[in-house]
């Protein structure tokens, strides 16, 4: 959805300029830059979290401390999956995106999906790279 809004497409979200409107309520510069250049600010979170699940799965990232990625994958998996599951039950309730008019109830349901998709997969690649790393047990001599 998100790749689609930046491309131009402009299905499910409200009419007018959203810049206008983030300008408007105080927003940081660099977020209404980014909205004048179709990039939705939550992209660059989304992209942390496809970075954080390749460091979890794939061989450089155990050259990466352990301590870290498992931290920031446990709490990527305990704030995004409830948050997920919440915004599709938000939206199948009739709660709106944001506080705007004129968003589309499916934005809801496919960015519910999206956080609710990548938190499980932070929980799963996180456990995996637990296992997989976990020190050596250390024999106890008597």
């Amino acid at each position: 959805m998100k790749t689609y809004w930046a491309f131009g497409g402009n299905a499910g979200r409200p009419a007018g300029d959203l810049a206008v409107g983030l300008r408007a309520n105080g927003a940081p510069e660099v977020l209404v830059w980014m909205e004048q250049h179709g990039i939705d600010f939550t992209v660059l979170g989304a992209a942390g979290g496809v970075l954080l699940l390749a460091a979890l799965t794939w061989p450089w990232g155990e050259l990466l401390p352990r301590w870290a990625l498992l931290s920031l994958g446990w709490a990527g998996a305990l704030v995004l999956t409830p948050y997920g599951f919440a915004t599709l039950i938000a939206s199948a309730v009739g709660f709106t995106v944001g506080d705007a008019e004129g968003w589309s109830p499916w934005v809801g349901y496919v960015g519910g999906l999206a956080f609710a998709g990548l938190g499980l997969s932070l929980a799963l690649c996180t456990r995996s790279y637990q296992r997989r790393t976990r020190p050596p047990a250390v024999l106890a001599h008597s």
